[in-house]
């Protein structure tokens, strides 16, 4: 018996271990911008119910952000009252840890009160942005706000649309990353002491609903900038390095995704998607369009995985894969319908924006689509579920309004 139980801790302690290797989900689509989980080992079917609830947030507030997460804290925003709130959440348990509030709340535009964008951290540091483009930084165990800034009003920031302010800031070494729009320049990097760095004068478009990308393309670091008008790569120090036109329309909301040397962007509004090769020539990069079955890709903000060779995205209708290189559709199925996904140990975790708001599990193959399991989120509220399903320690958190939900992905 005394050597089961130190086999049953040698185990405990391998499974601690691992889940420690797992890098944090430190900002919106995670640490690598791509809304690829590291779990792994989840289960692979699921009973009519789902996965286990393990805890659940009732009363949490109004808005539309997802979670952020950097060890056992969780991040999100929400509205309670006239205000608006970032929430540290034990991850664990759902137990609240603090709230900061970080300016007015209510509706940012167009109908839809509460905070839109999600929280980034380094572990030290959250930074934050409301619909009213209040951007914040707090200390990460108190809440405490180290410094604030207003993009609209502090730096004549503009974006492209009514609607809130939607784009999550984005970390990168020691740059944190934000679309503000405006003369100044579109795109925004600051330290992490609140202090601004440089601004892309040569761009002067609104912000989209965006977050930047970071990637590397031919070795070289680089910035995915999306607007209404174009796709450009930005360096590091904030100057151009590439860029082709993108006809966006009304709101450009899905960042775009890097597959190999293709990029690709969409947008809803009678747009569809856009694929961009980019190739490098010595110092110098060229992006050429093609358009592919990009008509009936519309991404309108439910957000693009790419696995493999392939591209997966929830379009109005459908999910679908579509071959990288050619842009072409390889499958596609009705699914949950229109809503957001991201990607874990071989499998999408779909999320219905509609009125059930069905979660489904499908395998991420070319060869067709294989769904292992659906369930019915349960008390759906009566607004749309637009925030991103996230996984993290082999826990799925799935967020809709006041309602916080953790499953168990064992």
């Amino acid at each position: 018996m005394k050597n089961v139980l130190c086999s049953l801790c040698i185990l405990a302690l391998l499974n601690t271990a691992a889940l420690a290797q797992e890098p944090n989900w430190n900002q919106f689509r995670g640490p690598n911008s791509d809304n690829h989980s590291a779990s792994t080992g989840i289960a692979k079917s699921w009973g009519p119910d789902g996965p286990k609830l393990l805890w659940r947030i009732d009363d949490l507030g109004i808005g539309f952000s997802t979670v952020s997460i950097w060890g056992d804290k969780l991040f999100t925003m929400a509205d309670v009252g006239d205000q608006c709130f970032v929430f540290a959440i034990n991850r664990l348990t759902g137990d609240e840890i603090w709230r900061s509030a970080i300016g007015r709340g209510g509706d940012g535009g167009g109908r839809y009160p509460g905070p839109l964008g999600t929280p980034a951290t380094d572990g030290q540091t959250v930074f934050a942005m409301s619909q009213f483009s209040d951007f914040v930084a707090l200390d990460i165990n108190t809440g405490t706000v180290k410094w604030r800034k207003n993009t609209q009003h502090g730096l004549d920031g503009a974006k492209m649309a009514n609607w809130g302010y939607a784009m999550s800031p984005i970390i990168d070494g020691d740059q944190v990353l934000l679309p503000v729009g405006g003369e100044g320049g579109t795109l925004a990097a600051f330290s992490k002491t609140g202090e601004l760095l440089w601004r892309t004068a040569w761009l002067q478009n609104p912000a989209a609903y965006t977050s930047v990308v970071p990637v590397e393309i031919g070795g070289v670091r680089q910035y995915l900038l999306l607007t209404g008008q174009l796709l450009a790569g930005v360096s590091p120090n904030g100057e151009f390095l590439w860029g082709n036109l993108f006809p966006g329309q009304t709101a450009v909301c899905s960042d775009p995704v890097l597959n190999g040397d293709v990029i690709m962007a969409s947008c809803h509004y009678g747009v569809g998607a856009y694929f961009y090769r980019i190739a490098k020539d010595g110092n110098e990069f060229n992006a050429s369009s093609f358009r592919g079955d990009g008509e009936n890709l519309a991404s309108h903000h439910g957000g693009i995985v790419a696995v493999g060779n392939h591209f997966y995205l929830l379009t109005n209708n459908n999910l679908s894969c579509v071959n990288a290189q050619t842009g072409e559709t390889v499958w596609t199925d009705r699914s949950v319908g229109k809503g957001s996904l991201t990607y874990v140990d071989g499998v999408l975790i779909l999320r219905s924006e509609g009125r059930d708001g069905t979660i489904a599990m499908v395998e991420a193959t070319p060869e067709g689509y294989k769904e292992l399991g659906r369930f019915d989120q349960p008390d759906r509220s009566d607004r749309q579920s637009w925030p991103y399903p996230v996984v993290f320690g082999n826990k799925l958190y799935i967020r809709d309004q006041g309602l916080l939900l953790c499953y168990d992905l064992n």
